[in-house]
C-alpha cells in the first residue's frame, strides 16, 4: 500500500481511503479501473440484450396459417370443407382413406405416442382410427349424454378448414350431470387429402403411483 500523502490516484481521479486508512497503490488503481470498465461493458451488453428482447415482445405475431398469399377458388374451398365434414361422418378404413401418407400431426399426445411406438404420424392415426371403429364404448353411468353438435362452427379459408365442436362433459363438481364445452379440429387440405392437423389437446400429468402398503 502507498502512504497517506498519496491521496490522488495515478489515473487523475481521487480515490477513497481503504478500510485500514491507506490508499491504493498505482497497480491497484489500474486493476480497479479495468474491473470498472469490464463491469460497465457487461452492463451495457445486458441493456442492449434487454432492449432487443423488449423490441421483439412488441412485434405483433404474424399469421402462419393459411399461408399468407394463399388463394383458392370458391369451388376448391367448398370441396375442402366437404372433405373435412366427411372425415367426421366416417370411421375406420373410410376415414383413413382421407389422409395423405405424409400426414403431419400437431396433437402432442398423438405425436408422443407415435415417437414411442416408432410410427409415422400417418401410421399412428391409422391405428387410432381402426381402434376407435372396433373398440367398446364405455359410459359414465350418468344416463344418456346430450348429443351436442359436432359442427357448431365450420370455417374454410384457402387450404385450411376448422371445425368447432359442441360437447357435453361430466361435471366433476356434482352441481350438474354435464356441462357444455367446446373443442376444435383444424386441417390443411391438399390434392383432396388431409395433410396436416391441429387441435387443443395437451399432455396430462401421469397418474400418481399408489403407495406401497
Amino acid at each position: 500500500m502507498t502512504t497517506n500523502f498519496d491521496k490522488v490516484s495515478f489515473i487523475g481521479a481521487p480515490h477513497k481511503a481503504l478500510a485500514d486508512g491507506s490508499y491504493p497503490s498505482p497497480e491497484e488503481v489500474l486493476m480497479m479501473s479495468q474491473c470498472s470498465s469490464k463491469s460497465k461493458a457487461a452492463l451495457a451488453a445486458m441493456l442492449l440484450i434487454s432492449a432487443a428482447m423488449a423490441a421483439q415482445d412488441r412485434t405483433p405475431p404474424a399469421q402462419a396459417n393459411p399461408t399468407p398469399g394463399c388463394s383458392a377458388k370458391p369451388e376448391q374451398i367448398e370441396a375442402n370443407r366437404k372433405l373435412v365434414l366427411d372425415f367426421f361422418r366416417l370411421s375406420g378404413e373410410a376415414r383413413i382413406a382421407l389422409l395423405d401418407p405424409a400426414y403431419k400431426q400437431h396433437n402432442p399426445v398423438a405425436v408422443r405416442r407415435a415417437q414411442q411406438e416408432h410410427l409415422s404420424d400417418y401410421e399412428e392415426a391409422r391405428n387410432g382410427f381402426l381402434a376407435q371403429a372396433t373398440g367398446p364404448v364405455h359410459g359414465l353411468g350418468l344416463g344418456p349424454t346430450p348429443p351436442g353438435n359436432r359442427f357448431e362452427i365450420v370455417t374454410a379459408e384457402c387450404d385450411i378448414v376448422t371445425v368447432v365442436h359442441q360437447n357435453f362433459r361430466h361435471d366433476p363438481t356434482g352441481q350438474e350431470k354435464f356441462y357444455e364445452a367446446f373443442t376444435f379440429d383444424t386441417f390443411r387440405v391438399k390434392r383432396g387429402k388431409l395433410v396436416e392437423h391441429w387441435d387443443g389437446a395437451s399432455i396430462s400429468a401421469p397418474e400418481p403411483t399408489p403407495a406401497k402398503p
